[in-house]
Protein backbone atom coordinates (compact mmCIF):
# COMPACT_ATOMS: atom_id res chain seq x y z
CA UNK A 1 0.00 0.00 0.00
CA UNK A 2 1.50 3.53 -1.12
CA UNK A 3 2.11 5.92 1.85
CA UNK A 4 0.29 9.28 2.06
CA UNK A 5 3.21 11.03 3.78
CA UNK A 6 5.06 12.54 1.42
CA UNK A 7 2.73 15.39 -0.44
CA UNK A 8 3.39 18.83 -0.56
CA UNK A 9 -0.09 20.27 0.24
CA UNK A 10 -1.71 23.11 2.52
CA UNK A 11 -4.08 23.07 5.39
CA UNK A 12 -5.76 25.19 8.05
CA UNK A 13 -8.88 25.64 9.34
CA UNK A 14 -11.65 25.43 5.91
CA UNK A 15 -13.80 27.78 4.56
CA UNK A 16 -15.62 29.71 6.98
CA UNK A 17 -18.58 28.39 4.73
CA UNK A 18 -17.42 24.67 5.38
CA UNK A 19 -18.71 22.65 8.68
CA UNK A 20 -15.95 21.03 10.50
CA UNK A 21 -16.74 16.98 10.02
CA UNK A 22 -14.98 14.78 12.57
CA UNK A 23 -13.38 11.54 11.20
CA UNK A 24 -11.29 9.04 12.44
CA UNK A 25 -7.46 9.08 10.87
CA UNK A 26 -5.80 6.17 10.92
CA UNK A 27 -2.20 4.47 9.93
CA UNK A 28 1.19 3.08 10.76
CA UNK A 29 4.50 4.43 11.51
CA UNK A 30 6.86 1.96 10.24
CA UNK A 31 10.49 1.12 9.46
CA UNK A 32 11.07 1.57 6.04
CA UNK A 33 13.86 -0.84 5.07
CA UNK A 34 14.18 -0.11 1.58
CA UNK A 35 13.39 3.31 1.53
CA UNK A 36 10.90 3.59 -1.18
CA UNK A 37 8.55 6.10 1.28
CA UNK A 38 6.12 2.57 0.69
CA UNK A 39 4.61 0.36 3.41
CA UNK A 40 5.81 -3.22 1.54
CA UNK A 41 5.02 -6.52 3.28
CA UNK A 42 7.27 -7.32 6.06
CA UNK A 43 8.35 -3.98 6.84
CA UNK A 44 7.68 -3.88 10.52
CA UNK A 45 5.37 -0.88 12.61
CA UNK A 46 7.64 1.44 14.75
CA UNK A 47 6.30 1.46 18.52
CA UNK A 48 5.82 4.36 20.88
CA UNK A 49 5.89 6.99 18.46
CA UNK A 50 4.37 9.98 18.34
CA UNK A 51 1.59 11.50 15.89
CA UNK A 52 -0.17 14.36 16.08
CA UNK A 53 -3.30 16.44 14.46
CA UNK A 54 -1.68 19.71 15.96
CA UNK A 55 -3.56 19.66 19.30
CA UNK A 56 -3.89 16.35 20.35
CA UNK A 57 -0.50 13.79 20.77
CA UNK A 58 -0.61 10.21 20.83
CA UNK A 59 1.81 7.53 20.63
CA UNK A 60 1.44 4.47 18.20
CA UNK A 61 0.66 0.91 19.76
CA UNK A 62 2.90 -2.19 20.02
CA UNK A 63 2.93 -2.22 15.81
CA UNK A 64 3.15 0.85 15.00
CA UNK A 65 -0.60 2.02 14.59
CA UNK A 66 -2.28 5.19 15.30
CA UNK A 67 -5.40 6.59 15.05
CA UNK A 68 -6.51 10.73 15.49
CA UNK A 69 -9.17 12.32 15.39
CA UNK A 70 -9.51 15.00 11.92
CA UNK A 71 -11.68 17.41 10.54
CA UNK A 72 -11.65 18.91 6.97
CA UNK A 73 -8.41 20.97 7.62
CA UNK A 74 -5.68 18.98 9.15
CA UNK A 75 -2.14 18.83 8.99
CA UNK A 76 -1.56 15.12 10.73
CA UNK A 77 2.33 14.47 11.16
CA UNK A 78 4.65 12.06 12.83
CA UNK A 79 7.07 13.13 15.23
CA UNK A 80 10.54 12.08 14.42
CA UNK A 81 12.11 10.43 17.58
CA UNK A 82 15.62 10.16 17.98
CA UNK A 83 17.46 7.11 16.54
CA UNK A 84 15.16 7.48 13.56
CA UNK A 85 14.97 10.57 10.29
CA UNK A 86 11.60 11.22 8.59
CA UNK A 87 12.63 11.00 4.41
CA UNK A 88 13.18 14.26 2.72
CA UNK A 89 12.69 15.32 -0.74
CA UNK A 90 14.75 16.40 -3.48
CA UNK A 91 15.29 19.57 -1.73
CA UNK A 92 16.09 18.20 1.81
CA UNK A 93 12.65 19.22 3.10
CA UNK A 94 11.37 16.69 5.44
CA UNK A 95 8.38 14.27 4.43
CA UNK A 96 6.93 13.82 7.34
CA UNK A 97 3.04 15.02 7.11
CA UNK A 98 -0.11 14.05 5.49
CA UNK A 99 -2.98 17.32 4.63
CA UNK A 100 -6.55 16.23 4.85
CA UNK A 101 -7.75 19.80 3.48
CA UNK A 102 -11.10 18.11 0.72
CA UNK A 103 -11.83 21.33 -0.58
CA UNK A 104 -8.26 23.15 -0.79
CA UNK A 105 -7.21 26.00 0.08
CA UNK A 106 -9.84 28.98 -0.33
CA UNK A 107 -9.51 30.09 -4.09
CA UNK A 108 -9.35 33.94 -4.17
CA UNK A 109 -5.68 33.72 -2.85
CA UNK A 110 -2.59 36.05 -4.55
CA UNK A 111 -0.52 32.96 -3.96
CA UNK A 112 -1.92 29.42 -4.69
CA UNK A 113 -2.51 27.58 -1.70
CA UNK A 114 -3.31 23.73 -1.37
CA UNK A 115 -5.18 22.09 -4.18
CA UNK A 116 -8.20 19.77 -2.91
CA UNK A 117 -6.96 16.21 -1.07
CA UNK A 118 -9.82 14.62 -1.71
CA UNK A 119 -11.61 12.26 0.76
CA UNK A 120 -9.81 10.49 3.68
CA UNK A 121 -7.60 7.53 3.09
CA UNK A 122 -7.99 4.27 4.63
CA UNK A 123 -3.96 4.16 6.17
CA UNK A 124 -2.10 7.23 6.02
CA UNK A 125 1.53 5.85 6.90
CA UNK A 126 4.83 6.90 7.91
CA UNK A 127 8.09 6.03 6.92
CA UNK A 128 11.18 6.18 9.03
CA UNK A 129 14.43 5.64 8.50
CA UNK A 130 16.65 4.14 11.34
CA UNK A 131 19.86 5.98 11.82
CA UNK A 132 23.16 6.14 14.23
CA UNK A 133 21.82 9.21 16.25
CA UNK A 134 24.51 10.66 19.01
CA UNK A 135 23.83 12.82 21.96
CA UNK A 136 26.55 15.16 20.50
CA UNK A 137 25.27 16.98 17.35
CA UNK A 138 25.24 20.46 15.69
CA UNK A 139 22.55 22.21 14.51
CA UNK A 140 22.13 25.40 12.05
CA UNK A 141 19.99 28.45 12.87
CA UNK A 142 19.42 30.64 9.99
CA UNK A 143 17.39 34.03 10.53
CA UNK A 144 15.60 35.82 8.16
CA UNK A 145 16.97 35.02 5.00
CA UNK A 146 13.78 37.26 3.55
CA UNK A 147 15.05 37.81 -0.22
CA UNK A 148 12.16 40.84 -1.79
CA UNK A 149 13.33 39.40 -5.13
CA UNK A 150 15.44 36.74 -7.04
CA UNK A 151 18.87 39.00 -6.97
CA UNK A 152 18.43 38.99 -3.28
CA UNK A 153 18.23 34.69 -3.12
CA UNK A 154 21.42 35.06 -5.18
CA UNK A 155 23.21 37.36 -2.65
CA UNK A 156 21.61 34.63 0.35
CA UNK A 157 23.08 31.28 -1.89
CA UNK A 158 26.39 33.15 -2.31
CA UNK A 159 27.33 34.72 1.02
CA UNK A 160 25.11 32.53 3.28
CA UNK A 161 24.94 29.03 1.51
CA UNK A 162 28.02 28.52 -0.48
CA UNK A 163 29.83 29.02 3.17
CA UNK A 164 27.27 26.94 5.31
CA UNK A 165 26.90 23.93 3.44
CA UNK A 166 31.23 23.29 3.97
CA UNK A 167 30.39 22.99 7.68
CA UNK A 168 30.80 19.63 8.74
CA UNK A 169 29.22 19.00 11.97
CA UNK A 170 25.56 20.14 11.68
CA UNK A 171 23.35 17.43 10.61
CA UNK A 172 20.24 19.72 9.94
CA UNK A 173 19.33 23.29 10.23
CA UNK A 174 16.41 25.53 10.42
CA UNK A 175 15.29 28.82 8.73
CA UNK A 176 13.83 30.75 11.43
CA UNK A 177 11.14 32.73 9.82
CA UNK A 178 10.64 35.36 6.70
CA UNK A 179 11.86 32.80 4.15
CA UNK A 180 11.05 35.30 1.77
CA UNK A 181 10.06 38.83 1.68
CA UNK A 182 6.51 38.92 1.24
CA UNK A 183 7.00 37.48 -2.73
CA UNK A 184 5.43 33.96 -1.79
CA UNK A 185 6.64 32.72 -5.56
CA UNK A 186 10.69 32.82 -4.25
CA UNK A 187 9.40 29.60 -1.83
CA UNK A 188 10.76 27.90 -4.83
CA UNK A 189 14.01 29.74 -5.28
CA UNK A 190 14.72 29.16 -1.90
CA UNK A 191 14.17 25.68 -1.76
CA UNK A 192 16.26 25.41 -5.12
CA UNK A 193 19.26 27.01 -2.36
CA UNK A 194 18.39 24.95 -0.07
CA UNK A 195 18.67 21.61 -1.68
CA UNK A 196 22.62 22.23 -1.66
CA UNK A 197 23.09 22.34 1.99
CA UNK A 198 22.80 18.63 1.54
CA UNK A 199 20.77 17.84 5.04
CA UNK A 200 17.28 18.01 6.07
CA UNK A 201 15.89 21.14 6.62
CA UNK A 202 13.07 22.83 8.57
CA UNK A 203 11.03 26.00 8.45
CA UNK A 204 9.39 28.86 10.97
CA UNK A 205 6.52 30.43 9.51
CA UNK A 206 7.73 34.19 9.68
CA UNK A 207 5.32 37.41 9.14
CA UNK A 208 6.89 37.54 5.62
CA UNK A 209 5.93 34.54 4.64
CA UNK A 210 1.89 34.73 4.84
CA UNK A 211 -1.01 35.31 2.85
CA UNK A 212 -1.95 38.93 3.14
CA UNK A 213 -4.96 38.63 1.60
CA UNK A 214 -6.78 36.59 3.68
CA UNK A 215 -9.85 37.74 6.52
CA UNK A 216 -8.62 34.84 9.08
CA UNK A 217 -5.32 34.03 10.88
CA UNK A 218 -6.41 30.52 10.05
CA UNK A 219 -6.10 31.19 6.20
CA UNK A 220 -2.80 33.24 6.22
CA UNK A 221 -0.21 30.48 6.06
CA UNK A 222 -1.66 28.59 3.36
CA UNK A 223 0.98 29.25 0.86
CA UNK A 224 3.33 28.43 3.59
CA UNK A 225 1.55 25.04 4.39
CA UNK A 226 1.41 24.09 0.52
CA UNK A 227 5.54 23.77 0.41
CA UNK A 228 6.34 22.98 3.65
CA UNK A 229 3.74 21.45 5.90
CA UNK A 230 2.45 22.28 9.14
CA UNK A 231 3.67 25.90 10.54
CA UNK A 232 3.94 23.91 13.94
CA UNK A 233 5.87 21.03 14.41
CA UNK A 234 8.05 18.78 16.72
CA UNK A 235 11.14 16.69 16.01
CA UNK A 236 13.53 14.73 18.05
CA UNK A 237 17.56 15.07 17.80
CA UNK A 238 19.52 12.76 20.21
CA UNK A 239 18.21 14.24 23.74
CA UNK A 240 16.72 16.73 22.29
CA UNK A 241 13.02 18.24 21.49
CA UNK A 242 12.82 20.43 19.17
CA UNK A 243 9.14 22.37 18.58
CA UNK A 244 8.39 24.69 15.75
CA UNK A 245 5.44 27.06 16.29
CA UNK A 246 4.06 29.90 14.33
CA UNK A 247 4.04 32.80 16.58
CA UNK A 248 2.44 35.49 13.94
CA UNK A 249 -1.24 36.30 14.55
CA UNK A 250 -2.78 38.11 11.25
CA UNK A 251 -4.94 39.61 10.93
CA UNK A 252 -4.74 40.73 14.11
CA UNK A 253 -7.68 41.13 16.42
CA UNK A 254 -5.70 41.77 19.17
CA UNK A 255 -4.61 45.13 18.51
CA UNK A 256 -4.82 47.66 15.65
CA UNK A 257 -1.56 46.69 14.30
CA UNK A 258 -1.64 44.64 11.67
CA UNK A 259 0.24 41.91 13.39
CA UNK A 260 1.42 40.19 16.52
CA UNK A 261 2.87 37.91 18.49
CA UNK A 262 1.37 34.89 19.95
CA UNK A 263 -0.35 31.76 20.26
CA UNK A 264 -3.68 30.21 19.50
CA UNK A 265 -5.36 27.87 22.20
CA UNK A 266 -4.97 24.94 19.87
CA UNK A 267 -0.51 25.42 20.11
CA UNK A 268 -0.47 25.73 23.51
CA UNK A 269 -2.83 22.50 24.00
CA UNK A 270 -0.47 21.03 21.70
CA UNK A 271 2.75 21.74 23.74
CA UNK A 272 1.05 20.48 26.55
CA UNK A 273 0.29 17.64 25.53
CA UNK A 274 3.46 17.08 23.79
CA UNK A 275 5.31 17.88 26.73
CA UNK A 276 3.24 15.26 28.91
CA UNK A 277 5.07 12.47 26.67
CA UNK A 278 8.81 13.83 26.67
CA UNK A 279 10.81 13.06 29.24
CA UNK A 280 11.62 15.47 31.92
CA UNK A 281 15.35 15.46 31.31
CA UNK A 282 15.24 16.26 27.77
CA UNK A 283 16.31 19.81 26.67
CA UNK A 284 13.46 21.29 24.60
CA UNK A 285 14.45 24.03 22.20
CA UNK A 286 11.25 25.99 20.97
CA UNK A 287 11.72 27.74 17.41
CA UNK A 288 9.98 30.94 16.68
CA UNK A 289 9.98 33.59 14.55
CA UNK A 290 9.03 37.02 16.76
CA UNK A 291 11.00 36.83 20.48
CA UNK A 292 9.73 36.07 23.68
CA UNK A 293 11.06 39.48 24.59
CA UNK A 294 9.13 42.81 24.48
CA UNK A 295 10.75 44.20 21.22
CA UNK A 296 9.43 47.85 22.02
CA UNK A 297 7.33 47.41 18.79
CA UNK A 298 3.78 46.94 18.08
CA UNK A 299 4.39 43.29 16.84
CA UNK A 300 5.66 42.14 20.02
CA UNK A 301 4.59 39.15 21.54
CA UNK A 302 1.54 39.73 23.61
CA UNK A 303 2.32 39.20 27.17
CA UNK A 304 -0.25 37.14 28.24
CA UNK A 305 0.22 34.77 25.60
CA UNK A 306 4.25 34.49 26.58
CA UNK A 307 2.55 33.63 30.09
CA UNK A 308 0.82 30.81 29.23
CA UNK A 309 3.65 29.00 27.43
CA UNK A 310 6.10 29.75 29.75
CA UNK A 311 3.38 28.08 32.50
CA UNK A 312 3.59 24.95 30.34
CA UNK A 313 7.12 23.82 31.19
CA UNK A 314 6.80 23.29 35.13
CA UNK A 315 7.83 19.73 34.26
CA UNK A 316 10.73 20.95 32.13
CA UNK A 317 13.82 22.80 33.58
CA UNK A 318 16.03 22.31 30.40
CA UNK A 319 15.10 24.69 28.03
CA UNK A 320 15.89 26.83 25.24
CA UNK A 321 14.51 29.02 22.70
CA UNK A 322 15.62 31.00 19.65
CA UNK A 323 13.78 33.51 16.81
CA UNK A 324 14.62 35.88 14.68
CA UNK A 325 13.02 39.60 12.99
CA UNK A 326 14.65 41.87 14.83
CA UNK A 327 17.55 42.05 12.26
CA UNK A 328 19.70 42.40 15.39
CA UNK A 329 21.46 39.81 17.95
CA UNK A 330 20.26 39.24 20.85
CA UNK A 331 20.35 37.08 24.41
CA UNK A 332 17.34 37.30 26.86
CA UNK A 333 17.18 35.47 30.34
CA UNK A 334 13.75 35.07 31.93
CA UNK A 335 13.47 34.39 35.63
CA UNK A 336 11.13 34.55 38.51
CA UNK A 337 12.56 38.21 39.18
CA UNK A 338 10.66 39.96 36.23
CA UNK A 339 8.52 36.87 34.74
CA UNK A 340 6.49 35.15 37.37
CA UNK A 341 5.11 33.10 34.96
CA UNK A 342 8.53 31.01 34.09
CA UNK A 343 8.09 27.92 36.85
CA UNK A 344 11.76 27.41 37.78
CA UNK A 345 13.13 29.70 40.54
CA UNK A 346 16.68 28.95 39.64
CA UNK A 347 17.07 27.73 36.13
CA UNK A 348 16.30 30.91 33.91
CA UNK A 349 14.91 30.42 30.42
CA UNK A 350 17.57 31.39 28.10
CA UNK A 351 16.12 32.86 24.33
CA UNK A 352 18.56 33.26 21.64
CA UNK A 353 17.44 36.08 18.84
CA UNK A 354 19.43 35.24 16.21
CA UNK A 355 21.03 37.94 14.09
CA UNK A 356 19.56 37.48 10.14
CA UNK A 357 21.41 36.16 7.07
CA UNK A 358 20.31 38.84 5.59
CA UNK A 359 21.75 41.27 7.90
CA UNK A 360 20.06 44.81 7.29
CA UNK A 361 18.48 43.50 3.71
CA UNK A 362 20.87 43.42 1.80
CA UNK A 363 21.71 47.22 2.04
CA UNK A 364 25.32 48.61 2.20
CA UNK A 365 27.75 48.86 0.07
CA UNK A 366 28.79 45.99 -2.22
CA UNK A 367 32.32 44.21 -2.41
CA UNK A 368 34.23 42.75 -4.89
CA UNK A 369 31.23 39.88 -5.27
CA UNK A 370 28.88 42.24 -5.18
CA UNK A 371 27.10 41.28 -2.33
CA UNK A 372 26.20 43.82 -0.11
CA UNK A 373 27.65 44.34 3.23
CA UNK A 374 24.63 43.65 5.21
CA UNK A 375 25.34 44.73 8.71
CA UNK A 376 23.12 45.00 11.14
CA UNK A 377 21.88 48.40 12.81
CA UNK A 378 23.58 46.53 16.11
CA UNK A 379 27.03 46.64 14.35
CA UNK A 380 26.59 42.36 13.87
CA UNK A 381 27.32 41.17 10.38
CA UNK A 382 24.88 39.31 8.39
CA UNK A 383 25.87 35.33 9.22
CA UNK A 384 24.14 32.74 11.00
CA UNK A 385 24.69 30.48 14.24
CA UNK A 386 24.96 26.69 15.06
CA UNK A 387 23.67 25.10 18.11
CA UNK A 388 25.96 22.98 19.45
CA UNK A 389 24.20 20.12 21.70
CA UNK A 390 25.51 17.49 24.02
CA UNK A 391 22.86 15.48 25.73
CA UNK A 392 20.52 17.90 27.47
CA UNK A 393 22.94 21.08 27.58
CA UNK A 394 23.65 23.35 24.94
CA UNK A 395 26.06 26.02 23.41
CA UNK A 396 26.48 28.37 20.27
CA UNK A 397 28.46 29.77 17.80
CA UNK A 398 27.49 32.77 15.44
CA UNK A 399 29.41 32.77 11.72
CA UNK A 400 29.96 35.69 10.09
CA UNK A 401 29.17 35.61 6.26
CA UNK A 402 32.10 35.76 4.31
CA UNK A 403 34.63 36.19 7.03
CA UNK A 404 37.05 33.59 9.27
CA UNK A 405 35.48 31.22 11.74
CA UNK A 406 37.81 33.12 13.97
CA UNK A 407 35.79 36.53 13.42
CA UNK A 408 33.42 36.74 16.71
CA UNK A 409 33.79 40.33 17.47
CA UNK A 410 34.45 43.76 16.25
CA UNK A 411 37.84 45.69 18.30
CA UNK A 412 37.44 49.26 17.44
CA UNK A 413 40.20 51.72 18.61
CA UNK A 414 41.08 55.37 17.52
CA UNK A 415 44.24 54.86 15.24
CA UNK A 416 45.54 58.01 16.75
CA UNK A 417 44.65 59.74 19.96
CA UNK A 418 47.07 63.32 20.74
CA UNK A 419 49.27 62.71 24.34
CA UNK A 420 46.96 64.15 26.87
CA UNK A 421 46.65 64.55 30.95
CA UNK A 422 44.70 61.81 32.61
CA UNK A 423 41.27 62.42 31.82
CA UNK A 424 42.45 62.37 27.63
CA UNK A 425 39.60 60.40 25.67
CA UNK A 426 40.22 57.48 23.32
CA UNK A 427 37.44 54.81 23.52
CA UNK A 428 38.33 51.77 23.54
CA UNK A 429 35.02 49.48 22.10
CA UNK A 430 34.47 45.57 22.18
CA UNK A 431 31.11 44.47 20.08
CA UNK A 432 30.90 40.50 21.30
CA UNK A 433 28.50 39.59 18.75
CA UNK A 434 27.08 36.79 21.08
CA UNK A 435 27.95 38.99 24.48
CA UNK A 436 25.72 38.16 27.44
CA UNK A 437 25.07 39.88 30.94
CA UNK A 438 27.82 37.43 32.28
CA UNK A 439 30.25 37.52 29.35
CA UNK A 440 34.18 38.82 30.47
CA UNK A 441 35.73 41.30 28.01
CA UNK A 442 39.44 42.64 28.98
CA UNK A 443 42.24 44.29 27.37
CA UNK A 444 45.42 45.02 28.09
CA UNK A 445 48.66 47.56 26.52
CA UNK A 446 51.70 46.02 25.74
CA UNK A 447 51.47 42.92 27.05
CA UNK A 448 50.86 44.56 30.69
CA UNK A 449 47.95 44.28 33.35
CA UNK A 450 44.53 43.03 31.86
CA UNK A 451 41.48 45.09 33.32
CA UNK A 452 38.29 44.94 32.60
CA UNK A 453 36.04 46.52 30.05
CA UNK A 454 32.15 47.72 30.95
CA UNK A 455 29.10 46.22 29.46
CA UNK A 456 27.50 49.32 28.17
CA UNK A 457 24.32 49.46 26.15
CA UNK A 458 25.15 52.02 23.17
CA UNK A 459 25.20 51.71 19.60
CA UNK A 460 28.49 50.49 17.68
CA UNK A 461 30.64 53.46 17.45
CA UNK A 462 32.34 51.86 14.16
CA UNK A 463 29.18 51.14 12.70
CA UNK A 464 27.25 54.53 13.71
CA UNK A 465 30.85 56.47 12.17
CA UNK A 466 29.83 54.31 9.08
CA UNK A 467 26.18 55.15 8.27
CA UNK A 468 26.22 58.74 9.40
CA UNK A 469 29.53 59.04 7.00
CA UNK A 470 27.35 58.03 4.17
CA UNK A 471 23.96 60.18 5.25
CA UNK A 472 22.38 61.78 2.42
CA UNK A 473 22.27 65.23 4.56
CA UNK A 474 25.94 64.89 4.69
CA UNK A 475 27.27 63.04 1.33
CA UNK A 476 24.69 63.50 -1.37
CA UNK A 477 23.04 60.66 -3.11
CA UNK A 478 24.64 57.46 -1.67
CA UNK A 479 25.69 54.95 -4.22
CA UNK A 480 24.10 52.35 -3.08
CA UNK A 481 21.08 51.24 -0.76
CA UNK A 482 21.91 52.72 2.65
CA UNK A 483 22.79 50.87 5.91
CA UNK A 484 19.87 51.33 8.38
CA UNK A 485 20.67 54.12 11.15
CA UNK A 486 22.47 52.57 14.14
CA UNK A 487 20.36 51.31 16.94
CA UNK A 488 21.39 50.63 20.68
CA UNK A 489 23.49 46.75 20.80
CA UNK A 490 22.81 44.48 23.73
CA UNK A 491 26.56 43.34 23.01
CA UNK A 492 28.93 46.35 23.50
CA UNK A 493 31.89 46.43 26.37
CA UNK A 494 33.95 50.03 26.16
CA UNK A 495 36.93 51.57 28.00
CA UNK A 496 39.02 54.63 28.07
CA UNK A 497 42.95 53.69 26.54
CA UNK A 498 45.50 55.52 28.51
CA UNK A 499 47.02 58.80 26.67
CA UNK A 500 49.63 59.71 29.15
CA UNK A 501 52.03 57.68 27.46
CA UNK A 502 55.00 58.29 25.75
CA UNK A 503 54.82 58.84 21.69
CA UNK A 504 54.55 56.03 19.91
CA UNK A 505 52.59 52.94 18.72
CA UNK A 506 50.80 50.81 21.37
CA UNK A 507 49.57 46.93 21.14
CA UNK A 508 46.08 46.46 22.29
CA UNK A 509 45.14 42.86 23.11
CA UNK A 510 41.35 41.71 23.84
CA UNK A 511 39.89 38.56 25.61
CA UNK A 512 36.62 37.33 25.82
CA UNK A 513 35.58 34.97 27.74
CA UNK A 514 31.88 33.59 27.48
CA UNK A 515 29.20 32.27 29.25
CA UNK A 516 30.41 29.01 28.37
CA UNK A 517 34.06 29.28 29.39
CA UNK A 518 35.54 29.44 25.93
CA UNK A 519 38.29 32.20 25.29
CA UNK A 520 38.49 34.78 21.85
CA UNK A 521 41.25 36.88 21.27
CA UNK A 522 42.17 39.81 18.81
CA UNK A 523 44.23 42.42 18.59
CA UNK A 524 44.56 46.01 17.21
CA UNK A 525 47.10 49.24 17.85
CA UNK A 526 47.01 52.95 18.53
CA UNK A 527 49.25 55.90 18.17
CA UNK A 528 50.19 58.52 20.82
CA UNK A 529 50.92 61.43 18.99
CA UNK A 530 52.51 64.72 20.24
CA UNK A 531 48.92 67.09 21.55
CA UNK A 532 48.35 69.58 23.82
CA UNK A 533 48.02 68.33 27.52
CA UNK A 534 44.71 69.92 29.78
Amino acid sequence: MKTKTITILVALPLLLSAPALAETAKGIVFDDANKNRILDPGEKGIPDVLVSNGETVVKTNAVGQYQLEVDNDTILFVIQPSGWQVPSNEQNLPQYYYIHKPEGSPKNLKYKGVDPTGPLPASINFPLNKIKDNDKFSFFAFGDPQPYSTEDVDYFHRDIVEQAKHEKTPVAGVYLGDIVGDDLDLFENMNASTAQMGRPWWHVYGNHDMNFDVTDPEHADETFERFYGPATFAFEIGNVLFIGLDNVIYPNHITDYEYIGGFTDKQLTFIENLLSKTPSDRLVVTMTHIPFYNTGTPDTIVDEHRDRFFALFKNHKYTFSISAHTHTQNHVFFDQKEYKHWPHKDTPHHHYNVGASCGSWWTGVKDKRGIPEATMSDGTPNGYAILHFDDNQYSYTYRVANGPKEKVMNVYAPVTAPQQGPWGYAMLSVNFYNGTEDTKVEYRVNKGEWKKLSKVDMTDPEYTYKRLSRDKLQTGQPTSEPLPYPTISSHIWTTHLPTTLEIGEYEVDVRVTDRFGRVFKESTSYKITKGDRY
